[in-house]
């Protein structure tokens, strides 16, 4: 049992604790500064403490010190010690900054409420970029730009390097940023990684590579490159015996501009093709001399560049005979990626068919482009093509029209029971042959029949809507709107799109992918002027476009086939489908 004497000596005890913390915490907090290191290096962070001992008036405010530096991360800590009955308390604030220049910068008082730190300095010395100055730092990065100068959507190589001769963990490295102007980045081939010797020190290399294609003359600015890990336990940084905790290390590299300049007025081609080299060639299903007719061939066109994507690449056109007939597949676009660039291919299969035998001439087709390195305007060549039709099977061009051939029995038969009129074989004259009689005969029946037979169907297709009509006329009808909306705003992309979508809807058996396979389907008028916009899509100034012409040369061409057939474009499946 405790006497009440202990009971009161305990209770002056406890007062006099509470009066100490009282005191403790009415004292005002001193507030100091101190930097992990002076001086610093423009692209390396630093630490920054504000240490406070007592208790500090409010927040701090540490706005004063963006104006030269950039805050990465803010931390706080706080302590409470207990000594002989006197409570302290400590707080402290760890800032990790970059500085925006170099030069002796002022570090500005900073205000913790009416509690105010002392201002201090800190030297910020250029990055080394020599050998020498490399060799001294355990983490950098170099970026490199090929070239330093570039035209309008060609190709620049954009290289980032981490050198590191420390162990790091937690690591992350940031892409390339644009801080002005536009352009397209796409990363390219695996990342790398290698050994090198700077100054007798040796470094791990970290390597990774894009390519940047500028979309707008001017300049083009990268904001830096930034690489953030912690130094390991073995690590010589993290040996600080103030500090058990791993350290945090940020680096950046220099800042990138480049300058973009404009399509040179010299390059009077349509289509702008900046690359360091482009060829086109051609395979053939079959041998191209030893073709015939009323038989399919496979032409298949390739166009491979260096320094551009499959997507920058046009459409070829491809004039051929008029007794041929083509029906395009849909393009393949592929880009092999590369440390030294993107490999663009474009690769175009055309189905083509002989109608009459003989030997022809395949224009060559030729493709104006900008050679980069030589900085001069070239031309891609595919010569001109011979290639000689030989004459097809009997029966292959009734195959062709889709009629039947008359099987061989039957043809002997008749020609061998016909009997001539004997005055008529002397004379000679109006003499015809029976088996021209018999094919006359044939013609008239197989005429008759094939036109009871059309004469049925559109009986039989009158009043009678198969399953999906009313959804395919709305798909027709929202094409038909897109294209006069795109015409009258006079967006030639939209254009484009709209027109290939309202083709694709209204023959969903054909190969449409591109304004060529449409203009072959359409009339002169409509299929000239898909020509021009055409042209004006990979012309300079595409915003030049007036779409009214289009739209009265679409409305003109369904009007046509409507009166022509009593069928609007695309009720009709095409004849030849592949």
């Amino acid at each position: 049992m405790n006497k009440p004497g202990n009971a009161n000596m305990h209770l002056i005890f406890v007062l006099a604790l509470v009066l100490s913390a009282f005191s403790g915490f009415s004292q005002a907090a001193s507030v100091t500064v101190k930097i992990d290191r002076n001086p610093v290096a423009l692209q390396e962070s630093f630490q920054l403490i504000f240490a406070a001992e007592g208790n500090v008036d409010g927040d701090p405010d540490f706005s004063p010190l963006e104006k030269d530096f950039e805050i990465l991360f803010t931390s706080v800590s706080s302590k409470i010690n207990i000594t002989n009955s006197k409570i302290t308390t400590a707080k402290q604030w760890q800032l990790t900054l970059l500085a925006r220049k170099t030069g002796q910068l002022i570090i500005p008082a900073v205000s913790f409420g009416k509690d105010k730190s002392l201002p201090s300095s800190v030297t910020v010395k250029k990055t080394a970029t020599s050998g020498v100055g490399q060799a001294q730092q355990d983490v950098f990065i170099d970026v490199e730009t090929t070239p330093q100068s570039a035209h309008v959507q060609s190709e620049i190589i954009y290289t980032v390097k981490l050198y590191r001769s420390i162990t790091m963990s937690n690591e992350t490295l940031s892409g390339p940023e644009l801080s002005q102007g536009k352009a397209v980045i796409e990363q390219l081939d695996a990342d790398k990684s290698y050994e090198t010797s700077i100054k007798g020190r040796r470094f791990l290399v970290f390597e990774r590579s894009y390519a940047i294609y500028p979309q707008v003359s001017g300049i083009l600015s990268f904001t830096p490159i930034r690489y953030q890990a912690r130094a390991s336990a073995n690590s010589s940084l993290a040996l600080n015996p103030f500090d058990p905790k791993p350290k945090s290390i940020i680096r950046q590299s220099e800042p990138v501009q480049l300058t973009v300049k404009p399509i040179p007025a010299s390059y009077g081609a349509g289509h702008w093709l900046p690359a360091r080299s482009v060829q086109i060639t051609e395979e053939w299903s079959t041998d191209p001399f030893a073709l015939l007719s009323a038989e399919p061939v496979t032409r298949t066109i390739t166009i491979t560049t260096k320094g551009l994507t499959a997507s920058q690449l046009p459409e070829l056109p491809e004039q051929l005979p008029a007794s041929f007939r083509q029906y395009p597949d849909k393009p393949v676009l592929t880009d092999q990626k590369t440390g030294s660039g993107i490999i663009g291919v474009r690769q175009q299969k055309n189905a083509i068919i002989p109608t009459r035998a003989g030997e022809y001439t395949l224009a060559e087709i030729t493709l104006p482009w900008w050679n980069t390195e030589t900085m001069t305007m070239e031309q891609a060549v595919l010569p001109e093509r011979k290639v000689k039709i030989l004459a097809a099977a009997p029966g292959a061009d009734a195959d062709l029209l889709g009629l039947p051939s008359l099987p061989t029995d039957i043809a002997e038969g008749v020609t061998g029971s016909a009997i001539m009129d004997d005055e008529t074989a002397a004379t000679g004259e109006n003499a015809v042959s029976p088996t021209v009689v018999v094919w006359q005969w044939l013609t008239l029946i197989l005429a008759a029949t094939w036109v009871f037979t059309i004469i049925y169907i559109l009986k039989n297709r009158k009043g009678h809507k198969p399953e999906g009509a009313e959804a395919e006329a709305e798909n027709v009808s929202k094409a038909i709107k897109a294209i006069k909306l795109a015409c009258q705003d006079g967006n030639p992309q939209r254009a484009k799109a709209a027109l290939l979508k309202w083709a694709q809807d209204n023959w969903p058996g054909a190969s449409i992918s591109s304004l060529g396979d449409l203009e072959n389907l359409s009339c002169e008028k409509l299929a000239d002027e898909i020509r021009k916009l055409s042209r004006q899509l990979y012309s300079r100034d595409a915003s030049a476009w007036q779409g009214e012409p289009l739209w009265q040369a679409f409305l003109h061409e369904r009007k046509t086939v409507k009166a022509e057939t009593g069928q609007v474009p695309g009720n009709l499946e095409p004849l030849f489908r592949l």
